[in-house]
Protein backbone atom coordinates (compact mmCIF):
# COMPACT_ATOMS: atom_id res chain seq x y z
CA UNK A 1 0.00 0.00 0.00
CA UNK A 2 1.05 3.70 -0.38
CA UNK A 3 1.86 5.11 3.04
CA UNK A 4 3.01 8.58 1.89
CA UNK A 5 2.67 9.74 -1.67
CA UNK A 6 5.57 11.86 -2.94
CA UNK A 7 4.66 15.49 -3.59
CA UNK A 8 6.32 18.83 -4.27
CA UNK A 9 6.00 19.70 -0.58
CA UNK A 10 9.00 17.40 0.08
CA UNK A 11 11.25 19.31 -2.33
CA UNK A 12 14.21 21.28 -0.89
CA UNK A 13 15.44 22.67 -4.20
CA UNK A 14 18.67 20.64 -4.02
CA UNK A 15 18.34 18.01 -6.77
CA UNK A 16 20.69 15.40 -5.24
CA UNK A 17 19.09 15.65 -1.79
CA UNK A 18 15.54 15.53 -3.23
CA UNK A 19 16.35 12.39 -5.25
CA UNK A 20 17.65 10.67 -2.12
CA UNK A 21 14.54 11.72 -0.15
CA UNK A 22 12.35 10.25 -2.88
CA UNK A 23 14.28 6.96 -2.65
CA UNK A 24 13.51 6.82 1.10
CA UNK A 25 9.79 7.54 0.56
CA UNK A 26 9.62 4.80 -2.10
CA UNK A 27 11.34 2.40 0.30
CA UNK A 28 8.78 3.19 3.04
CA UNK A 29 5.80 2.78 0.71
CA UNK A 30 7.13 -0.54 -0.63
CA UNK A 31 7.50 -1.89 2.91
CA UNK A 32 4.43 -0.31 4.53
CA UNK A 33 2.04 -3.31 4.17
CA UNK A 34 4.57 -5.74 5.64
CA UNK A 35 5.74 -3.34 8.35
CA UNK A 36 2.13 -2.88 9.47
CA UNK A 37 2.07 -6.63 10.31
CA UNK A 38 3.91 -5.76 13.53
CA UNK A 39 6.61 -8.48 13.77
CA UNK A 40 8.80 -8.92 10.71
CA UNK A 41 10.13 -12.48 10.63
CA UNK A 42 10.94 -12.98 6.94
CA UNK A 43 14.71 -12.90 7.32
CA UNK A 44 15.57 -12.26 3.66
CA UNK A 45 13.11 -9.38 3.36
CA UNK A 46 14.06 -7.83 6.73
CA UNK A 47 17.76 -8.01 5.90
CA UNK A 48 17.19 -6.34 2.51
CA UNK A 49 15.13 -3.56 4.09
CA UNK A 50 17.69 -2.76 6.79
CA UNK A 51 20.55 -2.98 4.31
CA UNK A 52 18.71 -0.43 2.17
CA UNK A 53 18.36 1.94 5.14
CA UNK A 54 22.05 1.56 6.00
CA UNK A 55 22.98 2.41 2.41
CA UNK A 56 20.65 5.42 2.55
CA UNK A 57 22.29 6.65 5.78
CA UNK A 58 25.79 6.38 4.30
CA UNK A 59 24.97 8.10 1.02
CA UNK A 60 22.49 10.75 2.16
CA UNK A 61 24.33 11.93 5.27
CA UNK A 62 27.67 12.26 3.48
CA UNK A 63 25.96 14.20 0.69
CA UNK A 64 24.37 16.75 3.06
CA UNK A 65 27.46 17.03 5.27
CA UNK A 66 29.59 17.81 2.22
CA UNK A 67 27.16 20.49 1.00
CA UNK A 68 26.98 22.23 4.39
CA UNK A 69 30.75 22.09 4.93
CA UNK A 70 31.68 23.38 1.48
CA UNK A 71 29.26 26.34 1.63
CA UNK A 72 30.19 27.20 5.22
CA UNK A 73 26.80 26.85 6.90
CA UNK A 74 26.57 28.10 10.49
CA UNK A 75 28.23 25.63 12.89
CA UNK A 76 25.12 25.51 15.09
CA UNK A 77 22.95 24.10 12.31
CA UNK A 78 25.77 21.79 11.17
CA UNK A 79 26.11 20.26 14.65
CA UNK A 80 22.33 19.95 15.03
CA UNK A 81 22.05 18.27 11.63
CA UNK A 82 24.86 15.83 12.44
CA UNK A 83 23.18 14.90 15.73
CA UNK A 84 19.95 14.11 13.89
CA UNK A 85 21.86 11.96 11.42
CA UNK A 86 23.58 10.06 14.24
CA UNK A 87 20.20 9.38 15.87
CA UNK A 88 18.85 7.90 12.63
CA UNK A 89 21.94 5.69 12.23
CA UNK A 90 21.69 4.43 15.86
CA UNK A 91 18.02 3.50 15.41
CA UNK A 92 18.75 1.52 12.23
CA UNK A 93 21.67 -0.21 13.97
CA UNK A 94 19.42 -1.10 16.94
CA UNK A 95 16.86 -2.72 14.61
CA UNK A 96 19.62 -4.65 12.82
CA UNK A 97 20.90 -5.94 16.16
CA UNK A 98 17.35 -6.95 17.20
CA UNK A 99 16.98 -8.94 13.96
CA UNK A 100 20.33 -10.70 14.48
CA UNK A 101 19.54 -11.64 18.09
CA UNK A 102 15.81 -12.50 17.89
CA UNK A 103 15.26 -13.33 14.23
CA UNK A 104 12.62 -10.57 14.02
CA UNK A 105 11.97 -6.90 14.76
CA UNK A 106 8.98 -4.63 15.36
CA UNK A 107 7.68 -3.41 11.99
CA UNK A 108 5.22 -0.88 13.44
CA UNK A 109 8.04 0.70 15.45
CA UNK A 110 10.12 1.09 12.28
CA UNK A 111 7.17 2.53 10.34
CA UNK A 112 6.53 5.06 13.11
CA UNK A 113 10.21 5.99 13.25
CA UNK A 114 10.44 6.54 9.48
CA UNK A 115 7.25 8.63 9.52
CA UNK A 116 8.71 10.87 12.22
CA UNK A 117 11.92 11.16 10.23
CA UNK A 118 9.96 12.30 7.19
CA UNK A 119 8.07 14.89 9.24
CA UNK A 120 10.75 16.35 11.45
CA UNK A 121 13.90 15.90 9.42
CA UNK A 122 13.07 16.00 5.74
CA UNK A 123 10.20 18.46 6.06
CA UNK A 124 11.85 20.39 8.91
CA UNK A 125 15.62 20.30 9.28
CA UNK A 126 16.41 19.61 5.63
CA UNK A 127 14.08 22.41 4.53
CA UNK A 128 15.88 24.82 6.89
CA UNK A 129 19.30 23.58 5.69
CA UNK A 130 18.29 24.23 2.06
CA UNK A 131 16.97 27.72 2.87
CA UNK A 132 20.18 28.63 4.75
CA UNK A 133 22.37 27.43 1.88
CA UNK A 134 20.25 29.47 -0.56
CA UNK A 135 20.57 32.58 1.68
CA UNK A 136 24.36 32.14 1.75
CA UNK A 137 24.38 31.90 -2.03
CA UNK A 138 22.46 35.22 -2.15
CA UNK A 139 25.19 36.97 -0.11
CA UNK A 140 24.14 36.57 3.50
CA UNK A 141 26.75 35.48 6.03
CA UNK A 142 26.38 32.06 7.75
CA UNK A 143 25.27 33.61 11.07
CA UNK A 144 22.87 36.01 9.38
CA UNK A 145 21.41 33.18 7.27
CA UNK A 146 21.01 31.02 10.40
CA UNK A 147 19.17 33.76 12.34
CA UNK A 148 17.01 34.56 9.30
CA UNK A 149 15.87 30.96 8.68
CA UNK A 150 15.60 29.86 12.30
CA UNK A 151 13.27 32.80 12.85
CA UNK A 152 10.82 31.22 10.37
CA UNK A 153 11.19 27.75 11.94
CA UNK A 154 7.59 27.69 13.16
CA UNK A 155 6.30 28.43 9.68
CA UNK A 156 8.42 25.59 8.20
CA UNK A 157 7.16 23.15 10.86
CA UNK A 158 3.57 24.19 10.24
CA UNK A 159 4.04 23.38 6.58
CA UNK A 160 5.40 19.97 7.60
CA UNK A 161 2.35 19.34 9.76
CA UNK A 162 0.02 20.23 6.88
CA UNK A 163 1.82 17.77 4.64
CA UNK A 164 1.57 15.00 7.26
CA UNK A 165 -2.12 15.65 7.91
CA UNK A 166 -2.81 15.44 4.18
CA UNK A 167 -0.82 12.20 4.00
CA UNK A 168 -2.78 10.72 6.91
CA UNK A 169 -6.11 11.69 5.33
CA UNK A 170 -5.06 9.99 2.09
CA UNK A 171 -3.94 6.93 4.04
CA UNK A 172 -7.28 6.75 5.90
CA UNK A 173 -9.13 6.96 2.56
CA UNK A 174 -7.05 4.12 1.18
CA UNK A 175 -7.68 2.00 4.29
CA UNK A 176 -11.43 2.68 4.05
CA UNK A 177 -11.47 1.55 0.42
CA UNK A 178 -9.42 -1.51 1.26
CA UNK A 179 -11.78 -2.36 4.12
CA UNK A 180 -14.76 -2.09 1.74
CA UNK A 181 -13.02 -4.42 -0.70
CA UNK A 182 -12.27 -6.86 2.12
CA UNK A 183 -15.94 -6.90 3.15
CA UNK A 184 -16.97 -7.69 -0.40
CA UNK A 185 -14.37 -10.45 -0.64
CA UNK A 186 -15.50 -11.92 2.70
CA UNK A 187 -19.09 -12.03 1.44
CA UNK A 188 -17.94 -13.82 -1.71
CA UNK A 189 -15.86 -16.26 0.37
CA UNK A 190 -18.85 -17.00 2.64
CA UNK A 191 -21.03 -17.64 -0.41
CA UNK A 192 -18.34 -19.87 -1.92
CA UNK A 193 -17.99 -21.78 1.38
CA UNK A 194 -21.75 -22.33 1.52
CA UNK A 195 -21.74 -23.57 -2.07
CA UNK A 196 -18.74 -25.80 -1.33
CA UNK A 197 -20.44 -27.26 1.74
CA UNK A 198 -23.56 -27.99 -0.28
CA UNK A 199 -21.46 -29.57 -3.03
CA UNK A 200 -19.62 -31.67 -0.45
CA UNK A 201 -22.90 -33.01 0.90
CA UNK A 202 -24.06 -33.88 -2.61
CA UNK A 203 -20.67 -35.41 -3.35
CA UNK A 204 -20.88 -37.63 -0.28
CA UNK A 205 -24.27 -38.85 -1.44
CA UNK A 206 -22.94 -39.45 -4.95
CA UNK A 207 -19.90 -41.31 -3.59
CA UNK A 208 -22.10 -43.47 -1.36
CA UNK A 209 -24.39 -44.30 -4.28
CA UNK A 210 -21.46 -44.98 -6.60
CA UNK A 211 -19.77 -47.13 -3.96
CA UNK A 212 -22.92 -49.21 -3.62
CA UNK A 213 -23.07 -49.62 -7.40
CA UNK A 214 -19.41 -50.61 -7.58
CA UNK A 215 -19.82 -53.06 -4.71
CA UNK A 216 -22.78 -54.63 -6.47
CA UNK A 217 -20.83 -54.77 -9.75
CA UNK A 218 -17.83 -56.26 -7.95
CA UNK A 219 -19.96 -58.97 -6.34
CA UNK A 220 -21.58 -59.72 -9.68
CA UNK A 221 -18.16 -59.89 -11.37
CA UNK A 222 -16.84 -62.24 -8.68
CA UNK A 223 -19.90 -64.48 -9.06
CA UNK A 224 -19.44 -64.43 -12.82
CA UNK A 225 -15.73 -65.25 -12.48
CA UNK A 226 -16.47 -68.17 -10.16
CA UNK A 227 -19.15 -69.44 -12.54
CA UNK A 228 -16.73 -69.09 -15.46
CA UNK A 229 -14.03 -71.00 -13.60
CA UNK A 230 -16.47 -73.76 -12.65
CA UNK A 231 -17.59 -73.96 -16.27
CA UNK A 232 -14.02 -74.10 -17.58
CA UNK A 233 -13.08 -76.72 -15.03
CA UNK A 234 -16.14 -78.86 -15.74
CA UNK A 235 -15.84 -78.63 -19.52
CA UNK A 236 -12.09 -79.28 -19.45
CA UNK A 237 -12.53 -82.26 -17.15
CA UNK A 238 -15.33 -83.72 -19.27
CA UNK A 239 -13.35 -83.26 -22.48
CA UNK A 240 -10.21 -84.80 -21.03
CA UNK A 241 -12.01 -88.08 -20.35
CA UNK A 242 -12.89 -88.88 -24.00
CA UNK A 243 -9.49 -87.55 -25.06
CA UNK A 244 -7.98 -90.40 -23.04
CA UNK A 245 -9.83 -92.91 -25.22
CA UNK A 246 -8.83 -91.10 -28.41
CA UNK A 247 -5.18 -91.11 -27.39
CA UNK A 248 -5.29 -94.71 -26.26
CA UNK A 249 -6.82 -96.02 -29.48
CA UNK A 250 -4.54 -93.81 -31.56
CA UNK A 251 -1.49 -95.32 -29.84
CA UNK A 252 -2.85 -98.82 -30.40
CA UNK A 253 -3.53 -97.99 -34.04
CA UNK A 254 -0.01 -96.64 -34.53
CA UNK A 255 1.54 -99.80 -33.02
CA UNK A 256 -0.63 -102.18 -35.03
CA UNK A 257 0.27 -103.80 -38.33
CA UNK A 258 -1.11 -101.19 -40.71
CA UNK A 259 0.22 -99.50 -43.86
CA UNK A 260 2.75 -96.70 -43.40
CA UNK A 261 0.28 -94.09 -44.68
CA UNK A 262 -2.24 -95.06 -42.00
CA UNK A 263 0.50 -95.08 -39.38
CA UNK A 264 1.38 -91.50 -40.30
CA UNK A 265 -2.26 -90.54 -39.98
CA UNK A 266 -2.38 -92.17 -36.55
CA UNK A 267 0.66 -90.11 -35.54
CA UNK A 268 -1.13 -86.96 -36.63
CA UNK A 269 -4.13 -87.95 -34.51
CA UNK A 270 -1.81 -88.52 -31.55
CA UNK A 271 -0.04 -85.17 -32.10
CA UNK A 272 -3.30 -83.24 -32.42
CA UNK A 273 -4.79 -85.06 -29.43
CA UNK A 274 -1.73 -84.37 -27.28
CA UNK A 275 -1.87 -80.69 -28.27
CA UNK A 276 -5.57 -80.50 -27.40
CA UNK A 277 -5.00 -82.42 -24.16
CA UNK A 278 -2.24 -80.00 -23.17
CA UNK A 279 -4.51 -77.02 -23.82
CA UNK A 280 -7.38 -78.58 -21.89
CA UNK A 281 -5.02 -79.37 -19.03
CA UNK A 282 -3.93 -75.73 -19.00
CA UNK A 283 -7.54 -74.55 -18.80
CA UNK A 284 -8.34 -77.07 -16.07
CA UNK A 285 -5.34 -76.09 -13.99
CA UNK A 286 -6.08 -72.40 -14.51
CA UNK A 287 -9.67 -72.84 -13.32
CA UNK A 288 -8.44 -74.71 -10.23
CA UNK A 289 -5.90 -72.01 -9.43
CA UNK A 290 -8.51 -69.28 -9.90
CA UNK A 291 -10.92 -71.14 -7.63
CA UNK A 292 -8.23 -71.71 -5.00
CA UNK A 293 -8.60 -75.49 -5.28
CA UNK A 294 -4.87 -76.18 -5.69
CA UNK A 295 -3.07 -77.11 -2.48
CA UNK A 296 0.69 -77.22 -2.17
CA UNK A 297 2.26 -80.57 -1.25
CA UNK A 298 5.82 -79.85 -0.15
CA UNK A 299 8.71 -82.30 -0.09
CA UNK A 300 12.49 -82.28 -0.13
CA UNK A 301 14.16 -82.21 -3.54
CA UNK A 302 17.39 -81.21 -5.24
CA UNK A 303 17.08 -78.45 -7.85
CA UNK A 304 19.72 -80.29 -9.93
CA UNK A 305 17.39 -83.30 -10.24
CA UNK A 306 14.45 -81.03 -11.06
CA UNK A 307 16.33 -79.44 -13.96
CA UNK A 308 17.31 -82.88 -15.27
CA UNK A 309 13.64 -83.87 -15.29
CA UNK A 310 12.72 -80.75 -17.24
CA UNK A 311 15.50 -81.35 -19.78
CA UNK A 312 14.44 -84.98 -20.26
CA UNK A 313 10.85 -83.91 -20.83
CA UNK A 314 11.69 -81.08 -23.26
CA UNK A 315 14.66 -82.67 -25.04
CA UNK A 316 12.67 -84.30 -27.84
CA UNK A 317 10.89 -81.06 -28.82
CA UNK A 318 14.12 -79.02 -28.72
CA UNK A 319 15.95 -81.62 -30.81
CA UNK A 320 13.17 -81.59 -33.40
CA UNK A 321 13.78 -77.83 -33.87
CA UNK A 322 17.57 -78.38 -33.82
CA UNK A 323 17.96 -76.19 -30.72
CA UNK A 324 20.60 -76.68 -28.04
CA UNK A 325 19.00 -77.35 -24.65
CA UNK A 326 21.53 -76.28 -22.02
CA UNK A 327 21.37 -76.68 -18.27
CA UNK A 328 23.42 -75.56 -15.29
CA UNK A 329 22.82 -75.96 -11.58
CA UNK A 330 24.86 -74.30 -8.87
CA UNK A 331 26.58 -77.15 -6.99
CA UNK A 332 26.20 -75.24 -3.72
CA UNK A 333 22.40 -75.41 -3.78
CA UNK A 334 21.24 -77.59 -0.87
CA UNK A 335 18.21 -79.84 -0.74
CA UNK A 336 15.17 -77.57 -0.39
CA UNK A 337 11.56 -77.92 0.65
CA UNK A 338 8.80 -76.97 -1.80
CA UNK A 339 5.97 -78.33 -3.96
CA UNK A 340 8.27 -79.68 -6.65
CA UNK A 341 5.44 -80.76 -8.99
CA UNK A 342 4.07 -77.22 -9.22
CA UNK A 343 7.54 -75.74 -9.58
CA UNK A 344 8.34 -78.26 -12.32
CA UNK A 345 5.10 -77.31 -14.11
CA UNK A 346 6.05 -73.61 -13.99
CA UNK A 347 9.58 -74.20 -15.34
CA UNK A 348 8.24 -76.53 -18.03
CA UNK A 349 5.87 -73.78 -19.16
CA UNK A 350 8.77 -71.32 -19.48
CA UNK A 351 10.96 -73.82 -21.32
CA UNK A 352 8.13 -74.86 -23.63
CA UNK A 353 7.48 -71.19 -24.49
CA UNK A 354 11.19 -70.56 -25.05
CA UNK A 355 11.40 -73.51 -27.47
CA UNK A 356 8.20 -72.44 -29.24
CA UNK A 357 9.46 -68.90 -29.90
CA UNK A 358 13.08 -69.77 -30.74
CA UNK A 359 14.06 -70.81 -34.26
CA UNK A 360 17.86 -70.78 -33.96
CA UNK A 361 20.33 -70.92 -31.12
CA UNK A 362 19.68 -72.32 -27.67
CA UNK A 363 17.44 -72.50 -24.63
CA UNK A 364 19.31 -72.48 -21.32
CA UNK A 365 17.90 -73.54 -17.94
CA UNK A 366 19.81 -72.77 -14.76
CA UNK A 367 19.48 -72.65 -11.00
CA UNK A 368 21.59 -70.25 -8.95
CA UNK A 369 22.00 -69.94 -5.19
CA UNK A 370 21.42 -66.23 -4.50
CA UNK A 371 21.72 -66.32 -0.73
CA UNK A 372 21.69 -68.78 2.16
CA UNK A 373 21.15 -67.91 5.79
CA UNK A 374 19.84 -69.89 8.76
CA UNK A 375 17.33 -72.38 7.36
CA UNK A 376 16.50 -70.45 4.18
CA UNK A 377 17.96 -70.56 0.69
CA UNK A 378 17.23 -67.91 -1.96
CA UNK A 379 17.24 -69.60 -5.37
CA UNK A 380 16.84 -68.14 -8.85
CA UNK A 381 15.62 -70.45 -11.62
CA UNK A 382 16.34 -68.91 -15.00
CA UNK A 383 15.13 -69.78 -18.52
CA UNK A 384 17.00 -67.94 -21.27
CA UNK A 385 16.49 -68.18 -25.03
CA UNK A 386 17.70 -66.64 -28.28
CA UNK A 387 14.20 -66.32 -29.68
CA UNK A 388 12.16 -63.53 -31.23
CA UNK A 389 11.99 -61.46 -28.02
CA UNK A 390 9.12 -59.36 -26.71
CA UNK A 391 8.61 -55.60 -27.30
CA UNK A 392 8.64 -53.57 -24.09
CA UNK A 393 5.11 -52.19 -24.65
CA UNK A 394 3.71 -55.75 -24.86
CA UNK A 395 5.49 -57.18 -21.82
CA UNK A 396 2.81 -55.86 -19.47
CA UNK A 397 0.29 -58.22 -21.09
CA UNK A 398 2.42 -61.35 -20.70
CA UNK A 399 0.86 -62.64 -17.49
CA UNK A 400 -2.76 -61.79 -18.28
CA UNK A 401 -5.09 -64.72 -18.89
CA UNK A 402 -6.00 -65.53 -22.52
CA UNK A 403 -3.72 -62.74 -23.79
CA UNK A 404 -1.61 -63.43 -26.91
CA UNK A 405 0.95 -61.00 -28.26
CA UNK A 406 -0.18 -61.93 -31.78
CA UNK A 407 -3.97 -62.21 -31.77
CA UNK A 408 -4.50 -62.20 -35.54
CA UNK A 409 -6.24 -65.08 -37.29
CA UNK A 410 -3.01 -65.85 -39.17
CA UNK A 411 -0.75 -65.88 -36.14
CA UNK A 412 2.14 -68.30 -36.35
CA UNK A 413 2.31 -69.58 -32.78
CA UNK A 414 -0.61 -71.58 -31.43
CA UNK A 415 -2.02 -71.72 -27.90
CA UNK A 416 -4.82 -70.34 -25.75
CA UNK A 417 -2.65 -67.76 -24.00
CA UNK A 418 -2.66 -69.34 -20.55
CA UNK A 419 0.89 -70.65 -20.19
CA UNK A 420 2.59 -67.63 -18.66
CA UNK A 421 -0.52 -66.81 -16.65
CA UNK A 422 -0.42 -70.30 -15.13
CA UNK A 423 3.29 -69.92 -14.46
CA UNK A 424 2.75 -66.57 -12.70
CA UNK A 425 -0.14 -67.94 -10.59
CA UNK A 426 1.89 -71.02 -9.59
CA UNK A 427 4.91 -68.96 -8.56
CA UNK A 428 2.63 -66.63 -6.61
CA UNK A 429 1.11 -69.67 -4.86
CA UNK A 430 4.62 -70.83 -3.96
CA UNK A 431 5.40 -67.39 -2.51
CA UNK A 432 7.92 -66.47 -5.21
CA UNK A 433 8.40 -63.83 -7.87
CA UNK A 434 8.43 -64.10 -11.67
CA UNK A 435 10.23 -61.49 -13.80
CA UNK A 436 11.02 -61.03 -17.48
CA UNK A 437 13.74 -59.23 -19.44
CA UNK A 438 13.45 -59.20 -23.21
CA UNK A 439 14.44 -57.36 -26.37
CA UNK A 440 12.99 -57.96 -29.84
CA UNK A 441 15.37 -60.06 -31.92
CA UNK A 442 17.68 -60.77 -28.95
CA UNK A 443 15.68 -63.26 -26.93
CA UNK A 444 14.15 -63.34 -23.46
CA UNK A 445 15.13 -64.20 -19.91
CA UNK A 446 12.50 -65.35 -17.41
CA UNK A 447 13.52 -65.62 -13.76
CA UNK A 448 11.80 -67.30 -10.82
CA UNK A 449 12.91 -66.16 -7.35
CA UNK A 450 12.05 -68.37 -4.38
CA UNK A 451 13.00 -68.38 -0.71
CA UNK A 452 12.85 -72.03 0.33
CA UNK A 453 13.32 -73.90 3.60
CA UNK A 454 16.32 -76.19 4.03
CA UNK A 455 17.47 -78.68 6.65
CA UNK A 456 14.01 -79.41 7.98
CA UNK A 457 12.52 -82.83 8.57
CA UNK A 458 9.29 -83.69 6.74
CA UNK A 459 7.32 -86.89 6.55
CA UNK A 460 4.13 -88.17 4.99
CA UNK A 461 3.48 -90.22 8.11
CA UNK A 462 3.10 -87.59 10.82
CA UNK A 463 -0.20 -89.11 11.88
CA UNK A 464 -2.21 -92.28 11.09
CA UNK A 465 -4.80 -90.32 9.14
CA UNK A 466 -2.11 -89.16 6.69
CA UNK A 467 -1.00 -92.79 6.16
CA UNK A 468 -4.53 -94.04 5.46
CA UNK A 469 -5.14 -91.14 3.09
CA UNK A 470 -1.91 -91.90 1.23
CA UNK A 471 -2.85 -95.60 0.95
CA UNK A 472 -6.17 -94.67 -0.62
CA UNK A 473 -4.47 -92.23 -3.03
CA UNK A 474 -1.96 -94.88 -4.12
CA UNK A 475 -4.69 -97.47 -4.74
CA UNK A 476 -6.74 -94.99 -6.75
CA UNK A 477 -3.66 -93.96 -8.73
CA UNK A 478 -2.81 -97.55 -9.67
CA UNK A 479 -6.43 -98.19 -10.61
CA UNK A 480 -6.35 -95.20 -12.98
CA UNK A 481 -3.15 -96.53 -14.56
CA UNK A 482 -4.68 -99.98 -15.07
CA UNK A 483 -7.61 -98.48 -16.97
CA UNK A 484 -5.44 -96.03 -18.97
CA UNK A 485 -7.42 -93.15 -17.49
CA UNK A 486 -5.93 -89.76 -18.33
CA UNK A 487 -6.77 -88.52 -14.82
CA UNK A 488 -3.78 -90.56 -13.70
CA UNK A 489 -1.66 -87.53 -14.69
CA UNK A 490 -3.30 -85.31 -12.06
CA UNK A 491 -3.22 -88.11 -9.48
CA UNK A 492 0.52 -88.50 -10.10
CA UNK A 493 1.07 -84.77 -9.51
CA UNK A 494 -0.67 -85.09 -6.15
CA UNK A 495 1.59 -88.03 -5.20
CA UNK A 496 4.81 -86.66 -6.66
CA UNK A 497 6.17 -85.50 -3.32
CA UNK A 498 5.74 -88.99 -1.84
CA UNK A 499 7.37 -90.78 -4.79
CA UNK A 500 10.23 -88.29 -4.80
CA UNK A 501 10.90 -89.07 -1.14
CA UNK A 502 11.03 -92.80 -1.93
CA UNK A 503 13.37 -92.58 -4.95
CA UNK A 504 13.99 -89.30 -6.77
CA UNK A 505 15.65 -90.84 -9.83
CA UNK A 506 12.96 -93.47 -10.37
CA UNK A 507 10.29 -90.81 -9.83
CA UNK A 508 11.86 -88.80 -12.65
CA UNK A 509 11.57 -91.81 -14.96
CA UNK A 510 7.99 -92.40 -13.85
CA UNK A 511 7.12 -88.79 -14.67
CA UNK A 512 8.35 -89.20 -18.25
CA UNK A 513 6.30 -92.37 -18.76
CA UNK A 514 3.12 -90.68 -17.52
CA UNK A 515 3.72 -87.59 -19.61
CA UNK A 516 3.96 -89.91 -22.67
CA UNK A 517 0.75 -91.74 -21.68
CA UNK A 518 2.64 -95.03 -21.31
CA UNK A 519 0.39 -95.96 -18.40
CA UNK A 520 1.07 -99.73 -18.51
CA UNK A 521 4.82 -99.19 -18.13
CA UNK A 522 4.14 -96.54 -15.49
CA UNK A 523 2.08 -99.04 -13.46
CA UNK A 524 4.92 -101.54 -13.53
CA UNK A 525 7.33 -98.82 -12.40
CA UNK A 526 5.03 -97.83 -9.51
CA UNK A 527 4.86 -101.46 -8.34
CA UNK A 528 8.63 -101.72 -8.53
CA UNK A 529 9.07 -98.39 -6.76
CA UNK A 530 6.98 -99.51 -3.78
CA UNK A 531 7.89 -103.21 -3.74
CA UNK A 532 9.95 -104.12 -0.70
CA UNK A 533 10.69 -100.51 0.21
CA UNK A 534 10.83 -99.60 3.85
CA UNK A 535 8.18 -96.92 3.38
CA UNK A 536 5.72 -99.39 1.85
CA UNK A 537 5.25 -101.21 5.10
CA UNK A 538 4.72 -97.93 6.89
CA UNK A 539 2.04 -96.97 4.40
CA UNK A 540 0.18 -100.22 4.96
CA UNK A 541 0.30 -99.99 8.75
Amino acid sequence: MTFMAWSEDYLTGIATVDEQHKTLVDMINASASLLAADCITTDNYATQLLDGLVNYVSLHFSTEDKLMTEQGIDIRHLQHHRTAHQGFAKQVEFLRQELDENGQFNGVKLLRFLSNWLAFHILGEDQRMAKQLKAIEQGHGPEQAYELIEGSKAEILQNANDVLVNALVNLFSQMTEQNRCLIEKNLKIEAANAELENYQKNLEQLVAARTAELTQAKNAAELSARAKNRFLGTVSHELLTPMNAILGFAHLLEQSDIPQKHREQAKRIISASEQLTAQLSEILQFSRLEAGDVETINSFFLPQVLLEQVVEFQYKVAKHKELSLLTYSDPDIPQVYCDVRLLRDAINILVNNAIKFTEHGFVAISAQLIKQEDNKAGICFEVKDTGIGIPLEKQKYLFQAFEQLDSTSTRRYQGVGLGLTLCARIIDLLGGQLTVESQPGKGSVFKIYLDLDINKTASYFNNPQDSRSLTIQLDEFKELLRHDNIEAKQAFRNLYGFFNTVDAQMTSELALLIERYEFDLALARVEKLLDGHELTSRVSE
